[in-house]
Order: structure tokens, then C-alpha cells, then sequence
């Protein structure tokens, strides 16, 4: 997939970040896990169902999970247990519409991806999301897989 390479580099590919991804999981237990394992489900949601094997658009936004996130950051989870540090902006060199991200801490970071997954699936309801007249569905898409493969990046490093 272009977009992975793109942002990540050569010899990375959907499967690749995701058992990057699923092999931090491992190490955790409790809220850091519920909250990795919900990531994990969205990011193989997005960059290997829908960009990859072309899954419904619809139902794909449908199926985003955001329950495990919004709590814990009601709740004032210190996501400084899972991450610690900033965004470089070495990180997002590669992908100008991800710039504004340097500097956000893990806290910042998610807190973005959720607005965009909340903003996703008020579309279905709001537009028909098959035309691209008014809003197009598969960048949007494709944006919060960047971001999927940036928060990977960053909680690998």
C-alpha cells in the first residue's frame, strides 16, 4: 500500500504496523490494553480492510470503536503510563497534512484521532457518502490511517 510506504518508509506494509502495534499490547494489562486493543482493531480497520481489501466505506466508519478512548480520557487517564514524550517533528517530515501533529504528547495525539473517528461517523447520517459532491470519504479515510501509522510510529519509538 502507497500510503504506508510513504509515511513509513520501504518494507513496511499494513501487517507489518499491526504486529508492530499488537506486539506493544502484549506488554500491557488493564486500561493500557483495553485502550491498545481498541487502536489495534481500528488501525487493521482502516489501513487493512478498507485501503487495503477496499471494505465498504460505510461500514467501516460504522464499526470504529471509540468507547475504551473517550473514557479514559474523560476519566484524566495519564497516558504518560503508555507514552511518554512528544511527537518529533522528524516523525511527520514525510506528511505535510500531518505537521500540525509535532508536539502533541500521546494525550494530544489521541484526543485528535478521536474527533476525527467522532466527525467520521456523523457523515453516514449527515451525507450520502457515496458521491464526493460534498464531502469525500475516502480521503478522510485515508487521513486518519496517517494518523494510525503516526501513532504507531510514535509508540514504537
Amino acid at each position: 500500500m502507497g500510503l504506508i510506504r510513504d509515511i513509513f518508509g520501504i518494507g513496511k506494509d499494513s501487517g507489518s504496523l499491526l504486529r508492530d502495534l499488537a506486539d506493544i499490547r502484549k506488554k500491557t494489562r488493564g486500561d493500557r490494553n483495553r485502550l491498545l486493543s481498541e487502536i489495534e482493531f481500528n488501525a487493521a480497520l482502516v489501513l487493512d480492510h478498507y485501503l487495503q481489501k477496499g471494505a465498504d466505506e460505510k461500514k467501516v466508519i460504522e464499526k470504529l470503536k471509540i468507547e475504551s478512548l473517550a473514557k479514559l480520557i474523560d476519566e484524566g487517564f495519564d497516558f504518560d503510563k503508555i507514552r511518554k514524550g512528544r511527537v518529533d517533528g522528524l516523525m511527520v517530515k514525510d506528511a505535510p497534512v500531518l505537521r500540525h501533529y509535532a508536539g502533541l504528547d500521546l494525550e494530544g495525539l489521541l484526543k485528535k484521532i478521536r474527533f476525527h473517528i467522532e466527525q467520521l461517523k456523523l457523515l453516514p447520517e449527515l451525507y450520502d457518502i457515496r458521491t464526493k459532491d460534498k464531502v469525500n470519504v475516502r480521503l478522510r479515510l485515508e487521513n486518519l490511517g496517517r494518523r494510525y501509522i503516526l501513532l504507531i510510529r510514535f509508540l514504537k519509538t
